[in-house]
């Protein structure tokens, strides 16, 4: 269920969570691009496209035989449910798309910021992480207030210049401002690039893991039946400044 401060942060504008956005910045290699936020409702019907075709090219043969296969009416559903808001990487920046404009209607005399849809083609699509807000079940009674991260993806072309890191420190950023647990993220095992990027960034198993809550387990002698292994591994990070 969904706490105060959850549907606070689902309600909360992108200019209200990441008011520095959208920003540019250039590549190692002297290319320009830009970050925006970008709720998934404001994405134009070819900017999802773009989403969907990077996801499947870097996740289909890794998800295909796991815990987690999906056909792309179950992927669109997931990827863009109402929800979901995406942290884009966009070469060349295209700021106009997803500056906010004030209007005004008869419902709202004082005017009300709308979002232009974002669009852009899958060639100008860097990479993105898909995110939402929600609450996470722990080993105590209480659930913890979490951003989920549920994508990070890049392009073949623009890897190894840190806009993976990119992505997450904007993204724990705006965890860190709404006063929110933890980030949290479900990674396969046969991902190991993956979660050793993770895992490079501060992120651990977390209580909840399967794997690790099974290796902390005390081991029965007389148990016959061996635990299944799950083919993913729950990570988190905290939230909260040390």
């Amino acid at each position: 269920m969904a706490t105060p401060k959850i549907r606070s942060a689902n309600a909360a504008s992108t200019s209200i969570l990441a008011p520095e956005l959208p920003q540019t910045d250039k590549l190692k290699e002297g290319r320009s691009y830009e970050i925006s936020l970008v709720k998934s409702e404001n994405l134009s019907k070819k900017a999802q496209d773009s989403i969907f075709k990077l996801f499947d090219e870097n996740m289909y043969d890794l998800q295909k035989t796991s815990s987690f296969p999906y056909t792309e009416q179950s992927k669109r559903e997931e990827l863009f449910d109402q929800d979901a808001r995406y942290i884009i990487l966009l070469s060349p920046p295209q700021s106009l798309s997803s500056t906010p404009i004030p209007i005004v209607n008869g419902n709202n005399k004082k005017g009300k910021a709308k979002e232009i849809p974002m669009d852009f083609d899958y060639d100008n699509l860097l990479g993105f992480c898909g995110f939402r807000f929600d609450t996470e079940e722990t080993l105590s009674s209480r659930d913890a207030e979490v951003v989920y991260c549920y994508e990070v993806q890049l392009s073949i072309k623009c890897r190894g210049q840190g806009l993976g890191k990119r992505l997450l420190d904007i993204l724990e950023e705006i965890g860190r401002k709404r006063g929110l647990d933890k980030v949290m993220l479900t990674c396969l095992k046969s991902n190991e690039s993956a979660l050793a990027f993770y895992t490079k960034q501060g992120y651990i198993p977390d209580e909840i893991d399967p794997t690790r809550i099974n290796e902390q387990e005390p081991v029965d002698d007389d148990e016959e039946e061996e635990e299944e292994e799950v083919d993913y591994r729950i990570l988190s990070k905290s939230s909260k400044r040390i």
